[in-house]
């Protein structure tokens, strides 16, 4: 039975009271509670009190409460207050009514590819968007990701991320199950570790068996050490991605973000995976054989049609009358009359050919055009790929590629794939083509340069400008008079031929112009 530190009706900051407890894990008590102010349910985390004698820890959690209370995603679990009272620190976030993962899972639930790839992107791109703010989760688990009303996902505990980690001891099976190979070696957690528990949990997800199985959390872990995933050809498209999403090697793995456009290009759309309390049955796990068809089309005849005609007279018991054969009539050797016999028995023969090759064409045309001769293909995965590696994929299916159009992207570099039509799985007639879209590199982002350079030195405005990754120069034969800046401070900047812009490129690079005083006054710039 779980014990609890707070029974139900104690407060927190005179606002939260607790209903009942939810749970204990290796970082928080876990309490449903009320918001007496705007009347709804919340849900508060209080840190285990072991974990709270460590200043390092409070500090820790404390300064994750104010970080992810800024957070605004729609797959990431909303912190929504924090604080400490009588010893107690605590956490307050968002209830989500749609449970777990790890409750579908426990219950049976196998999703099929398309399911599995939906809740994997949405997933992927909340790691993405947390690891873009220099957090890792570090234990994500099925029970990590939860449901709201409307069924969307959720990651939760991203404030509790690290917290447990120096004062925990991780001695089950469960404890290490979605425990990446660096983990497993005792290094550092990294935003890499995030991905691959991510594709552990989806191959669980959408084959209902765990990848890396033992007796103990020993053997489990020395199993990832030793190898790769197992692949599930039937998995299609996603078998690819989970590959890449679990790579032993940290920098061959695939970052979040490009995890999350890997499983887009599985999907045929942007929609967003939603839990229904009835899920689609998985292809896979649901599969069996179907019953005998009945015969369409030829019936063969019945014995007793083979056996009698109803055209004939004989029957049993009774002999036919002999039949006597009536010689042919010949005719003389050379005669009109024997020509005109011969060309008469040909002109069946030639015109039945006619006939044969006629309706040969005529059906072989249309069932070409119905495809009943193409053959068929598994359209591959063309994403990140450049276009010769790409046309050599598809070519060996006897695919092409038609590029449809070039657009900018962040991760994928310039020149490659960015996506396809079809996507990645679907089944493609030999023949048919691929449309593509190609980077043209990362987006032009404009960044806003800071007025208050004016007046900065040359190092100082270079250090600034350095941050918002502009490049600056102060060539020394580069200085404008002026009344108001300081000789030999910033007095100006030039973007190319423009002067003073307020706004560049992200990569731009600026030529500072430095003050040589007020007009008519001699610079000590040498050119």
């Amino acid at each position: 039975m779980m014990e609890s530190s707070f029974a139900p009706g104690h407060e927190f900051a005179g606002r939260y009271r607790l209903t009942q407890l939810i749970g204990v894990g290796h970082t928080a008590e876990v309490y449903l509670a009320e918001d007496l102010t705007l009347q709804r349910q919340v849900v508060v985390k209080v840190l285990l009190a072991h974990l709270t004698a460590h200043e390092e820890v409070r500090r820790a959690f404390r300064d994750h409460i104010i970080q992810s209370a800024t957070f605004q995603h729609p797959h990431v679990a909303r912190v929504l207050d924090g604080g400490q009272q009588s010893g107690a620190n605590f956490m307050v976030c968002e209830y989500l009514s749609g449970g777990s993962l790890e409750d579908l899972l426990h219950s049976g639930v196998v999703m099929g590819i398309e399911e599995t790839a939906r809740l994997g992107r949405d997933v992927a791109s909340a790691l993405a968007y947390i690891h873009e703010h220099a957090m890792i989760h570090g234990e994500l688990s099925p029970t990590k990701i939860l449901f709201d009303e409307a069924g969307y996902a959720r990651v939760s505990d991203v404030a509790l991320a690290g917290l447990s980690g120096p004062h925990r001891h991780f001695t089950t099976r469960d404890d290490v199950r979605y425990f990446s190979p660096e983990q497993a070696r005792g290094d550092i957690v990294t935003a890499a570790s995030d991905v691959y528990a991510l594709g552990l949990i989806l191959f669980e997800t959408a084959t209902g068996s765990t990848p890396f199985e033992g007796s103990t959390a020993e053997s489990m872990l020395r199993e990832r050490l030793q190898g790769p995933l197992p692949t599930r050809p039937e998995l299609g498209g996603l078998d690819i991605v989970l590959a890449l999403a679990t790579v032993p090697d940290t920098l061959m793995r695939l970052t979040a973000e490009e995890m999350a456009m890997r499983l887009s290009g599985v999907l045929p759309d942007d929609d967003p995976f939603v839990k229904y309390d009835e899920p689609a049955p998985s292809l896979l796990g649901s599969f069996a054989l179907a019953e005998p068809r009945q015969s369409v089309g030829f019936h063969p005849p019945s014995p007793n049609q083979i056996v009698a005609s109803p055209r004939s007279s004989a029957t049993f018991g009774q002999t036919p009358a002999p039949r006597h054969p009536v010689p042919p009539r010949r005719s003389a050797p050379g005669s009109y009359e024997e020509l005109s016999s011969v060309g008469a028995r040909r002109r069946p023969v030639y015109l039945a050919a006619a006939v044969l090759i006629l309706v040969l064409a005529i059906g072989g045309g249309l069932a070409w055009k119905l495809g009943y001769l193409s053959t068929k293909h598994t359209a591959p995965s063309v994403y990140g790929l450049s276009l010769a590696e790409a046309s050599t994929l598809v070519t060996n299916d006897g695919l092409t590629l038609n590029v449809t159009a070039h657009v900018a992207s962040a991760t994928v570099k310039a020149g490659d794939i960015v996506t396809q039509t079809p996507s990645a799985g679907t089944s493609v007639t030999a023949g048919s083509s691929l449309a593509v879209t190609v980077s043209s590199g990362p987006p032009t982002v404009p960044v806003t340069v800071p007025a208050h350079l004016l007046g900065m030195t040359c190092a100082a405005a270079t250090t600034a400008l350095t941050a918002l990754h502009i490049t600056a120069t102060c060539p020394s034969n580069s200085s404008i008079p002026s009344s108001t800046v300081a000789k030999g401070l910033v007095a100006g900047w030039l973007a190319g031929s423009t002067k003073n812009p307020s706004a560049v490129s992200k990569g731009s690079t600026l030529i500072l112009e430095t003050s040589s005083g007020p007009s008519g006054a001699t610079s000590t710039s040498t050119s």
